[in-house]
């Protein structure tokens, strides 16, 4: 089984971090920082826990894009469907 890791941010102290949230046994995330390997465990249920894309299929469109003249190639193309 893949592990489940999404790009997410945390509020702590009113300062937003920005990294990656991996789910744990789905009790919670493990949070880690950009640049760091150090991770707090993170609720569920935790508001100040953002979600975003899921890391391999955000990197694989990311990749597509790329390949395709990157944002301006997509958007002067007719090919503008998202994967």
């Amino acid at each position: 089984m893949s592990k489940i890791i999404h790009y997410a941010s945390l509020t702590v102290n009113h300062e937003e971090l920005y990294g990656t949230a991996e789910l744990v046994n789905g009790t919670g995330y493990a949070f880690r920082k950009d640049g760091e390997r150090k991770a707090v465990l993170v609720s569920y249920k935790d508001v100040n826990l953002i979600l975003y894309g899921l890391v391999a299929l955000a990197d694989a469109q990311y990749l597509d894009d790329e390949l395709r003249g990157g944002p301006v190639g997509v958007c002067l193309s007719r090919v503008q469907e998202v994967a």
